[in-house]
């Protein structure tokens, strides 16, 4: 479960850059319906689930948790077993396994990941390196459909497909889908927007010192 947990935080690392523009996206009237909706969104709570399906092994884990968002640029994702993702202007910092690792947002490691989970969460899509395919409606969603060509590792993303909700047009689900089949899913649950959020949430942990050895 943690090879997988930093493996999906990778695969949102690695490929994207800060001054990306969405291709073929220009004039999309959803896309601007979305981005200017959510400059109104101050804060988002909520339960989340994450789904990752890895296809070589025909294995699917889930995952679930607690999703923060405080406008303009600090989130967090605290999952039920421990591990968490915090976002903030001036550091990133991950908890695996009770073990943290936290680096300036700056640092290469972790610019795009904080910059394109942002953009998503925000309902920035033009920000985001890709080609659109796609933007329609899709039940009680829009799902932006993104066109990729990125490799991390063995992996490689073909496609993402980004739903937000039709009434509110926050963020309902990222889903990440590699050329192989496999693919990871994050869903946002039952979402409480525009209320206050306690800023401990956003706090970095400490990181352990090691024991000088004698």
């Amino acid at each position: 479960m943690k090879k997988i947990f930093l493996a999906s935080l990778c695969l949102l690392a690695t490929p994207f850059f800060v001054s990306a523009q969405l291709k073929k996206a220009d004039g999309n009237s959803e896309i601007k319906k979305v981005q200017e909706a959510n400059k109104n969104t101050s804060s988002i709570q909520c339960p989340f689930v994450r789904t990752t399906k890895v296809a070589a092994i025909n294995s699917t884990t889930t995952s679930d948790g607690t999703f923060y968002f405080s406008a303009p640029d600090n989130l967090s994702m605290k999952y039920s077993d421990g591990e968490n993702l915090i976002v903030t202007a001036d550091n990133v910092s991950l908890s695996v396994g009770g073990k943290v690792r936290t680096l300036r947002a700056g640092n290469r490691h972790v610019e795009d990941l904080s910059a394109t989970l942002l953009a998503c969460v925000k309902g920035q899509i033009s920000n985001i390196e890709g080609t659109l395919l796609s933007a329609k409606t899709s039940g009680k969603n829009i799902v932006f459909k993104i066109k990729t060509d990125l490799t991390v590792g063995r992996n490689k993303v073909s496609t993402l497909e980004l739903a937000y909700d039709k009434t509110d047009l926050t963020l309902v689900s990222l889903n990440m889908l590699e050329a192989d089949g496999s693919n990871t899913l994050y869903e946002l649950k039952s979402k409480t927007l525009n209320k206050s959020i306690d800023s401990s949430v956003f706090e970095h942990p400490k990181q352990q010192r090691k024991r000088a050895t004698k």
